[in-house]
C-alpha cells in the first residue's frame, strides 16, 4: 500500500493493540486476515466459508508472527472502512 498519513498510521496501531489484547488464537487471526484479504481483493466468494478456508490455510502457511497478523487484520479493516481497498 502507499504512504499513509500519520493519523491513520496511528489509528491501525491502535487497532492493532487492541485486537492483539483479545488474545485470539493464531488460527483465529489467519481467518480474520483471511476474511479482510478476500473483501480487499473484491473476490466475488469472500463469504464462502470454503474460500475463506483455503485463504486461511494459506496464511496460516506464512508463519507470520502473531503481532505483524494484528497489524495487518487493523491496517485492512481501517483501509476497507476509508475506501482505499
Amino acid at each position: 500500500m502507499s504512504e499513509l498519513p500519520d493519523n491513520i498510521k496511528d489509528q491501525i496501531n491502535i487497532a492493532a493493540y487492541f485486537l492483539a489484547k483479545r488474545n485470539h488464537t493464531y488460527d483465529q487471526l489467519c481467518w480474520l486476515l483471511a476474511q479482510r484479504h478476500l473483501i480487499a481483493q473484491k473476490d466475488p466468494n469472500y463469504k464462502q466459508e470454503q474460500r475463506i478456508k483455503e485463504k486461511a490455510a494459506e496464511i496460516y502457511f506464512w508463519k507470520t508472527p502473531y503481532d505483524v497478523l494484528c497489524y495487518l487484520i487493523a491496517e485492512l479493516d481501517i483501509m476497507i472502512k476509508l475506501g482505499k481497498v
